[in-house]
């Protein structure tokens, strides 16, 4: 028979071993916790920037611009379109036209400044919506008035009050009328009587109506246009989507692995009290409903997604089975996202685009960060209660045995 000694001294290491083990495993779940609620934080955040961003987004839904490289754009055409029936289904239009780079100078500062300059026919708001720093958008019949950006009058003036201040530029006077955002140097102008544009910009009355109606209309009255096509609704119902879809997937792929890391191996007692099984039943089931309640979850998300994109009619196919549909209709979409993406005719435009690409990259970010939290809870979980499931003599045990209690440094042997 074999008995283990083990000395005052060796006692009070083995106190201090597990007293130290301890701290760890504590120290280890409260940093666990600690980055738990920096991931759910940073989550948060970016969630805020995501939802901001599409708010953003959806002011420029309405938007729909058609660009004619050959001018084709009359200015006897664009009145009889303001007079026509179509016209009643947009909210603001605008025809433009560009007329090249030109330097602006101020005679009282002496300053001068390059920009681009365009003349513009109709509402400016069509094209560039809130993007108004200053002043107000110039009306037509008006003559002799301009709007500059905010870097050009800084430039210029040192300020940003100029209203009504005067520049000059192709030896006319232009009175400041209003100041656009944004640091692309640009000079808008109203168009002279008989001009031919390059362009034109329209608002949807209706988030949901169709952008393939408007283009048909506006080219029945301008003619067909092999040149560039900006639907602002793509974009926005793109990254709406894209928001929603990311955060059913992660809740499913959270659900199957929370069904998962909670299953427990059915242990065998053989004179287990009731309460006991009545909690390992109450458990399995809870286990059971995790994954469905995940997948309804991810159901509603779905379609709460779907109506706030409200992507309307041009999005959705006679009858489901039509994959010639999707088709066409992803080949015309990567058509228009990838002429955005080479050439961005005003600043407005650029920082849409931008914008969106950057809520793409969030929005992956936000999945990616779910995922990464719930894995850890769950991670958590799993060990607080394997820690719970064993008793402090256990543990003392299972401690003795790994550092070789029986061996040279914790007693001696008889």
């Amino acid at each position: 028979m074999r008995m283990i000694i083990i000395y005052e001294s060796d006692k009070n290491g083995i106190n201090a071993f597990c007293m130290e083990t301890g701290i760890g495993e504590r120290m280890k779940i409260r940093w666990q916790k600690i980055r738990i609620l920096v991931l759910m934080l940073v989550f948060v955040m970016v969630n805020i920037w995501i939802i901001n961003g599409l708010l953003r987004l959806k002011e420029q839904a309405d938007m729909m611009s058609l660009s004619y490289p050959a001018g084709a754009v009359t200015e006897t055409a664009f009145e009889q379109w303001k007079k026509s029936e179509d016209s009643e289904i947009f909210s603001e239009g605008a025809v433009w036209k560009a007329c090249g780079d030109f330097k602006v100078l101020s005679e009282d500062t002496g300053h001068d400044q390059k920009v681009s300059c365009y003349q513009m026919k109709g509402q400016p708001a069509a094209v560039f919506g809130k993007e108004l720093a200053v002043g107000r958008y110039f009306t037509e019949g008006e003559k002799n008035v301009c709007l500059l950006d905010q870097d050009t009058v800084r430039q210029l003036f040192g300020s940003d009050n100029v209203l009504g201040l005067e520049v000059r530029m192709d030896e006319k006077n232009w009175q400041i009328a209003g100041v656009l955002k944004g640091s692309a140097p640009i000079c808008v102008i109203p168009a002279e009587e008989g001009e031919v544009f390059d362009g034109i910009t329209v608002r949807n009355k209706e988030e949901d109506q169709s952008v393939n109606q408007a283009v048909s209309i506006i080219e029945a009255l301008f003619g067909s246009t092999d040149g560039q096509q900006i639907d602002g609704q793509l974009y926005y119902v793109l990254d709406s989507l894209l928001y929603f879809m990311i955060l059913a997937v992660s809740l499913i792929v959270i659900g199957i692995a929370a069904s998962r890391k909670t299953r427990k191996k059915p242990k065998r007692i053989e004179n287990e009290k009731a309460e006991e099984r009545m909690g390992v039943k109450a458990a399995e089931i809870g286990r059971r409903c995790i994954l469905p309640c995940c997948l309804a979850a991810a159901l509603v998300i779905m379609i709460a997604g779907v109506n706030a994109a409200n992507p309307g009619s041009d999005y959705l196919p006679t009858y489901w089975s039509d994959f010639e549909f999707f088709s066409r209709l992803f080949r015309d979409k990567a058509e228009q996202i990838q002429s955005l993406a080479v050439h961005q005719e005003f600043f407005v435009w650029q920082k849409m685009f931008g914008l969106w690409r950057r809520v793409i990259l969030a929005e992956v970010l936000a999945g990616a960060l779910i995922l990464l939290v719930c894995m850890d809870f769950l991670l958590h979980l799993r060990v607080r209660r394997k820690k719970k499931g064993r008793g402090w003599i256990a543990s003392l045990g299972h401690q003795i045995r790994r550092v070789g209690m029986c061996g040279e440094s914790c007693g001696r042997v008889k």
